[in-house]
C-alpha cells in the first residue's frame, strides 16, 4: 500500500487551506461587525491556523517537509483543525464579554496531535523484505 503525499495531493491541500484562510478572514470580518464593536484577538488571529497548515503543504510540494505519509498528514490536518476551532471557541467567548478556561484542552489536544504528525513523519517503518 503507498500512502505518500505526491505533489498533486500537497498542491490540492495547499488550495484547500488557502481557501479556509480566506473564509476564516471572512468570517472574522462578519462577526465582529454584528458585535456591538467588541472584538478578539484570538478571532483576529484566527486565519494564522490554515495559513501555517497551507505553508507546510506548500513545503510538502517541495519535498522539505515531514507530511510524507497518510498518519502525519491526517494528524497535521486534525492539529490545525483543532487550533482553528479552540481560537473560534475563545474569540466567541471573548466578543460575549466573559472568561473561560474552556479552550485549554483543544491547546493541549492540538500540541499532542502536532508532536505525533511530527513523530509519524519523521520515523519511517521498516520494509519488508
Amino acid at each position: 500500500m503507498f500512502t505518500s503525499v505526491t505533489k498533486k495531493s500537497a498542491s490540492k491541500h495547499f488550495f484547500t487551506y488557502i481557501g479556509l484562510t480566506i473564509f476564516s478572514l471572512i468570517f472574522t470580518f462578519v462577526y465582529e461587525r454584528f458585535s456591538y464593536g467588541e472584538s478578539s484577538m484570538f478571532m483576529r488571529m484566527m486565519f494564522f491556523a490554515p495559513l501555517a497548515g497551507a505553508m507546510i503543504y506548500l513545503l510538502t510540494g517541495m519535498g522539505m517537509s515531514w507530511v510524507r505519509n497518510r498518519a502525519s498528514k491526517l494528524l497535521f490536518n486534525s492539529a490545525i483543525a483543532v487550533v482553528a476551532s479552540a481560537c473560534l471557541v475563545k474569540g466567541i467567548v471573548e466578543v460575549s464579554g466573559r472568561t473561560t478556561s474552556v479552550d485549554m484542552p483543544y491547546w493541549y489536544v492540538a500540541s499532542g496531535l502536532f508532536f505525533l504528525s511530527l513523530i509519524t513523519g519523521i520515523i519511517r517503518p521498516k520494509k519488508l523484505a
